[in-house]
């Protein structure tokens, strides 16, 4: 005969323990992990900030200058008035290819997009470690819920071989 889980809820202590002990872990860890990550990953200097937010600015103008032939983008660069195209056309291959990607990761970056990352990241670490923590608190009350349960039958059990043994002791 297969014991039948407790169905029902059981309210005590132990599982609100749990449900806080779950939301403060989750808590503690996205926090953790987020200031990990903010102290690996700095923001981008002032400089950066600015060459970024003229990429976006100029988005059309840059992506033409990138792709010019060398000889263009020098007479383009002594043509312009802004010093970024000089700058370009004078540096190494490794930190024009370095400058490109910038430019491509640069054509929708606002000022404050690295806080916005830093928020959502909060957000999506926090609901996947409560998750987590949930589904370990569920499967702690499943369990618990079955060991009751299984208590519960040996009792039983245990109640009705102590009246049988009665019955055919007082029987006799």
């Amino acid at each position: 005969m297969e014991e039948e889980p407790i169905l029902e809820e059981i309210g005590d202590n132990t599982e609100r323990w749990i449900q806080k002990i779950s939301l403060w872990v989750s808590l503690l860890l996205t926090t953790a992990l987020v200031v990990w990550y903010y102290q690996a990953n700095p923001r981008d200097s002032p400089e950066v900030i600015k060459m970024r937010v003229f990429f976006k600015e100029k988005n059309r103008e840059v992506g033409k200058f990138i792709n010019m032939d060398k000889n263009e983008q020098i007479a383009f660069a002594f043509k312009s008035k802004h010093p970024f195209y000089k700058h370009y056309v004078m540096t190494s291959t490794e930190e024009q290819e370095s400058i490109r990607s910038l430019i491509h990761i640069s054509t929708d970056y606002t000022p404050n997009q690295y806080w916005f990352n830093l928020f959502f990241m909060w957000v999506m670490c926090f609901t996947t470690f409560w998750f987590l923590g949930l589904m370990a608190e569920a499967c702690i009350v499943i369990m618990r819920r079955n060991s009751e349960a299984r208590i519960k039958t040996y009792k039983k059990e245990k109640e009705q071989l102590l009246a049988s043994t009665e019955n055919e002791s007082g029987g006799e």
